[in-house]
């Protein structure tokens, strides 16, 4: 038992201890982050500081230094957790939290030097480059006038300060370049040249006194910066916009079209070639220190506040160090002890000797047991409520940094009233509606508390917001299509009309647009448009009309001028003496040409009943459409337009004196030679005489017709009826045909010539039968 009772002591000796070693070490940590952040507070300063101070903290500096190696090497003076490394470690945290009436004055000394400097000057170039340029001004008996930086010459305007970083990192080194009239740059070489500087100066001759440029583009580097005026102005603006001609663009991603560009980041382009990074040096631009000024107070403003917690974290840190060697002095105390020199022996008969006194005392008297029997209840209820009051402390902390964001919240929403107050501001009834109807105030009919209306009206505050960012991205997304249909309008207003002077640019260019709108309304362009739309609607409908009616017009006319054609052949004798022979149209019916005839009464009664501009604009386009269809390279053009192919003409044989159908001739195949001549000579017969179009009279326009060897195949009787057709249709027969191929047309002529021909190949004609003694 004793045994077991030895291992349980040491196991909770050594866990007690390894717990308090782990605190220590994450304290430790962190106070070695503090103490390394105050030892580098002083270089921070350059040698300034030291001057300043004359030295007297040289020794300091070299204890904070000799703190934080010592924490560095923590692990060789605290992993043996030996009583010597904790003492040594108080000592250098006590030394330390000694300088914390110094080391303020240390970081303020230098700040506040350096702000004094700034103060007294007009310039943001670094003071080493001003110390080696008053070096070379000295040897060259020049004034810092005469030699100027670039950078002291030029200032970013207030509206383009963002952009300030962006042209430093442009400018580069030009910007520390400085600036000497050409005419004493000899002289200026030779005086410099045994001069010894710390830091390489670049220096450039100008010439002196060109004149300055007005108002420059803002849209380039040049354009957005200000210009100390100086004889060497002039030129520095000639050079800006030679070397450094960049057109600022907001992204590297926006459409190129510039040889140069300077993005807000710093990245420049120029052609193939471009440039990115050394972000973060400091500025060296502008002929004022108002911007230094702030930035020097804000950076003592955080050392300051940064000095202030490092001390209170050594304070805290130098408690637990004392509170560490008081259990390290009880922990030595346990381990000097050996259980030869602990009696346990006596100290379980004293136990047992007070567990019967206990137990007697308990028996005797029975309000004890009651009284024992509340002490354990009251036990439970005090560890119950240091339960409570730590969760009442957690819960605390909660509602306090709850209540410091809300309080933040009500100040920055405050701080946005009052300066909308101040600039005049005001919503709307329209925006007052619409938030109102965005924000659904929560239900307060019942009883609750004020932390649940806090969470309800947090919560409808949220949904709120979530809506009004869902129309604000809504509204984004429908500016940015309006402004991509606008372009599109003022880029197809640009292709119809040509003009060089504007841009498809919604943004810059739509004043111009505006211009011309108003100059179009002014001369009231539109509205002839629209008399001029409504009079084509109304002339092409009287057309399509017209072409309607033509086209009914067209076939009657066929009907009318083959019906005299019938009439003269009625007496003409055909395939014998008791037949004739009649032309018959019949109008050829086709799907296409109902519809297309349909269309054409379709949309001239659409014409008719238009209205609006909307109903103008798909009358136009359907009659458009349809005037499309009539065109003569359309592939329907002959098909609907070209009346022939609306009629079927075929000739029909009937009874002379019934006028009963015989046959119809549609075709000349499967006759006889002598059929076929006679139904050619009734049908271009018929045909010319319908081509000449004098049906109705007794002769034809034009009489003289020339068969060259027709009805050479036909025996006499269809040769008479041949010639009797074209003599019946009024017209004269000059036909040539072979001396032994004409017997059948011999007894129906009134003249025949023979036609000669010599050796030498000259042609005559010699007649046969004289005019007045064929019918002798």
């Amino acid at each position: 038992m004793r045994d077991e009772l030895t291992r349980s002591v040491v196991v909770v000796v050594r866990l007690e201890r390894q717990r308090h070693e782990r605190a220590l070490d994450a304290r430790l940590v962190d106070r070695r982050d503090d103490l390394d952040r105050v030892a580098a507070i002083p270089a921070v300063r350059d040698r300034r500081t030291a001057v300043a101070d004359g030295g007297e903290h040289v020794a300091d500096l070299a204890l904070v230094s000799a703190v934080a190696q010592r924490l560095a090497l923590r692990d060789d003076g605290l992993d043996g957790r030996d009583e010597l490394g904790i003492t040594a470690l108080r000592r250098e945290s006590s030394a330390v939290g000694s300088l914390g009436d110094d080391l303020p004055r240390l970081r303020d000394a230098g700040v506040l030097a350096e702000r004094r400097e700034a103060e007294g000057r007009d310039d943001n170039i670094p003071e080493r480059l001003r110390r080696s340029r008053e070096l070379l001004a000295r040897a060259a008996g020049l004034t810092t006038g005469d030699l100027p930086f670039v950078g002291e010459l030029i200032e970013v305007r207030t509206e383009f300060e963002p952009w300030r970083e962006a042209f430093n990192l442009a400018l580069g080194g030009f910007a520390t370049t400085l600036l000497i009239d050409v005419a004493l740059l000899p002289a200026f070489r030779a005086a410099i040249d045994s001069v010894r500087t710390a830091d390489r100066l670049r220096y450039e001759g100008v010439h002196t006194g060109l004149p300055e440029a007005g108002a420059r583009d803002p849209h380039t580097l040049a354009g957005r910066l200000d210009y100390k005026s100086t004889p060497f102005t002039g030129w520095l603006q000639e050079e800006l916009d030679r070397r450094f001609g960049y057109v600022c663009v907001d992204a590297a991603t926006q459409p190129a079209g510039h040889r140069m560009t300077l993005t807000i980041t710093g990245q420049t382009s120029h052609g193939s070639r471009g440039a990115h990074g050394g972000h973060g040096r400091g500025n060296v631009l502008g002929f004022s220190t108002h911007r230094r000024l702030g930035e020097l107070d804000a950076q003592l403003g955080a050392v300051r506040a940064e000095l202030a917690a490092a001390r209170t974290a050594a304070a805290e840190a130098g408690v637990e160090l004392d509170a560490f060697d008081a259990r390290l002095a009880a922990y030595a105390k346990i381990q000097g002890l050996t259980w030869e020199e602990v009696d346990i022996a006596s100290l379980e008969r004293e136990r047992e000797r007070w567990r019967a006194i206990v137990a007697d005392v308990t028996a005797t008297n029975p309000a004890i047991a009651g009284i024992q029997s509340q002490i354990e209840q009251k036990r439970r209820e005090a560890a119950e409520l240091r339960e409570d009051i730590g969760g009442a402390k957690a819960e605390r902390k909660r509602l306090a940094d709850a209540w410091a964001a809300t309080t933040d919240e009500v100040d920055a929403a405050q701080s946005v009233i009052d300066a909308a107050e101040a600039a005049g501001r005001a919503l709307t009834d329209d925006q007052a509606s619409y938030l109102d109807t965005q924000f659904l105030a929560p239900d307060q009919t019942g009883s609750s508390t004020r932390t649940q209306d806090l969470a309800r009206f947090d919560a409808a505050l949220d949904s709120a917001a979530r809506r009004f960012g869902d129309d604000q991205r809504a509204a984004q997304d429908a500016v940015t299509e309006q402004r991509e249909s606008l372009r599109r309008t003022l880029s197809g207003f640009l292709d119809r009309w040509p003009n060089p002077n504007l841009l498809a640019d919604p943004d810059h260019s739509l004043g111009d647009f505006e211009r011309i709108l108003a100059d179009l309304e002014t001369s009231g362009l539109h509205e002839l448009e629209t008399e001029w739309r409504d009079s084509l609607l109304k002339l092409s409908g009287n057309d399509l009309t017209n072409l309607d009616s033509t086209l009914g017009r067209s076939l009657r006319e066929i009907r009318d001028r083959i019906e005299p054609i019938n009439v003269i052949m009625q007496d003409l004798p055909f395939y014998d003496d008791d037949h004739r022979l009649q032309i018959t149209p019949r109008e050829n019916q086709s799907e296409v040409r109902r519809r297309f005839r349909k269309e054409l009464r379709e949309v001239r009664a659409l014409i008719e009943s238009v209205a609006t501009d909307e109903e103008r604009e798909r009358a136009y386009h359907r009659m458009s459409r349809l005037i499309g269809r009539l065109r003569r390279n359309a592939p329907d053009f002959a098909e609907l337009v070209d009346v022939r192919n609306h009629v079927r003409v075929s000739a029909e044989r009937i009874h002379a004196t019934t006028g009963r159908h015989v046959a119809l001739y549609d075709h000349i195949g499967e006759k006889s030679g002598g059929e076929s001549q006679e139904l050619i000579a009734f049908i271009v017969g018929a045909a010319l005489r319908y081509q000449l179009g004098d049906a109705g009279a007794e002769r034809p326009r034009y009489a003289p017709v020339f068969l060259d060897e027709a009805l050479i195949k036909a025996d006499a009787h269809f040769t008479k009826r041949a010639i009797g057709a074209w003599r019946g249709l009024g017209f004269q027969l000059i036909i040539g045909a072979p001396n032994d191929k004409y017997s059948a047309i011999e007894p129906h002529v009134d003249v025949e010539y023979d036609i000669l021909k010599d050796t030498h190949g000259r042609s005559w004609a010699k007649p046969k039968v004289a005019l007045s003694g064929a019918r002798g």
